[in-house]
């Protein structure tokens, strides 16, 4: 059983949490008390007031980080000057500066493992769908449109986190799993991208962005679109969809149920009734599987870099 330090305890650390005792062994935590209390009540471990202290003191094996998104780079690179191995909630950094850091700097350390929790790549409507694409149900991919659509929640979010100069805004904080499937479903890449993100719902606030969307060139020829928002009303929690065009039908997907149709030269709109299991990103990575290789994960925060990039200067980047 892994030994694994947790630093911060912001979106997604259940998918450590839920892990404590079976596959992972909590030993020390650089946590707020009000994030210890809500998401691991009853850890008696060391809590400690730097990701360093708890590193020189407990010398995890895992660390595990989901802290504030601006902060995640410096603790991700403390994590492997100190010889951890990594899961991160996404996005792993902000800026290109801290990508090419990260990417040199796991290149120096073949050892050391890096996870970026893209878990949608286990959820089942998404594996099925990915599955399908393959398989060549619908032909070669030629156009990709990804939705993803949640609700802003303002006033339980944190400070950081309606400030898109420490959150990173939409491409970086939620985009990045969209700008993965892209490349994961289609075995295809994205070659350039064209972006924008604003702020429409409260424009009063300079440093909000509530919806955001990239344009793709593919490897391929074909291109993609994701696109998202944090607008949607209280009467819907999220909204998320995948729809791909190949040169042999399409293929649409509605996350909730999950609802997944395909339409080709069998017949139109079945019905797809079955589908896997879910799958843990994080178990699949601790016992050695691929289902997140470490290139992937590093690719998915350079796409959302670069497509912040793109939006934040006006101008297609190419990838």
């Amino acid at each position: 059983m892994k030994r694994v330090g947790i630093i911060g305890g912001e979106t997604h650390l259940h998918e450590i949490t839920r892990l404590q005792g079976s596959a992972l062994t909590i030993v020390g935590t650089c946590m707020r008390a009000e994030q210890i209390k809500t998401a691991l009540p009853n850890l008696t471990a060391p809590n400690f007031n730097s990701p360093e202290a708890l590193f020189a003191a407990v010398k995890p094996d895992i660390a595990a980080v989901s802290n504030e998104n601006d902060l995640k780079a410096s603790a991700i690179m403390a994590a492997l000057r100190s010889g951890c191995d990594i899961i991160a909630d996404k996005p792993l950094c902000l800026t290109m500066a801290e990508q090419q850091n990260l990417e040199t700097r796991m290149a120096d350390l073949p050892r050391q493992r890096l996870l970026n929790l893209l878990t949608l790549r286990g959820d089942p409507g998404w594996q099925e769908l990915h599955d399908r694409i393959r398989d060549g149900q619908v032909g070669q991919p030629a156009f990709v449109h990804i939705r993803m659509a949640v609700k802003l929640k303002r006033a339980r979010r944190p400070p950081w986190f309606l400030d898109w100069r420490r959150s990173g805004g939409l491409f970086l904080d939620l985009l990045i799993h969209g700008l993965d499937q892209v490349e994961w479903l289609t075995g295809t890449s994205v070659v350039a991208m064209t972006a924008n993100m604003g702020n429409l719902g409260v424009p009063d606030d300079p440093q909000l962005r509530d919806h955001a969307a990239v344009y793709c060139e593919l490897s391929n020829g074909g291109s993609a679109v994701v696109e998202g928002q944090r607008l949607l009303p209280e009467t819907k929690g999220s909204d998320y969809r995948a729809m791909v065009a190949g040169t042999g039908g399409y293929i649409d997907l509605g996350m909730a149920g999950p609802v997944l149709r395909i339409t080709n030269a069998t017949g139109a709109d079945q019905v797809v009734a079955t589908f896997p299991d879910p799958v843990s990103v994080v178990k699949d990575w601790l016992n050695g599987g691929d289902r997140v290789p470490q290139a992937a994960s590093l690719r998915a925060n350079r796409l959302a870099v670069l497509a912040t990039l793109s939006a934040e200067h006006h101008q297609r980047t190419i990838v």
